[in-house]
């Protein structure tokens, strides 16, 4: 049986041009918590494709990618707040009736806490 899950994907890229490829590839599968730091859920099956496509992106003297299970994003020890902020995307403005029948905006929710919220 195939672990579900979260996993923080990180790398440190030494060409600019293979930087953009990976950036470009990891922009589509997960969430950025920072330039380099990436969180995806899928299953180890999915985790390992995904690793295996940035393997042929990566020099391996040059690179370094790596995966790690976590939990849940929200248990990742973090300084400065990072992940309270993120991400910049934030879902439209629904609207709602109220019990006097006025109709209020709602606040905006970040995606990130959308995700994230169990």
């Amino acid at each position: 049986m195939s672990r579900t899950g979260w996993y923080m994907v990180c790398y440190d890229i030494g060409s600019p041009r293979r930087l953009g490829k990976v950036h470009r590839l990891m922009k589509k599968c997960g969430i950025a918590a920072q330039r380099s730091v990436f969180f995806i859920r899928a299953d180890e099956r999915s985790a390992i494709k995904l690793m295996d496509k940035l393997g042929r992106l990566m020099k391996v003297s040059e690179d370094d990618i790596r995966a790690y299970p976590v939990e849940n994003p929200k248990k990742v020890w973090t300084t400065g707040g990072v992940l309270e902020t993120f991400p910049l995307i934030m879902v439209q403005n629904t609207l709602r009736q109220s019990k006097t029948g006025s109709i209020k905006k709602t606040k905006k929710m970040p995606l990130w806490k959308r995700l994230f919220t169990f």
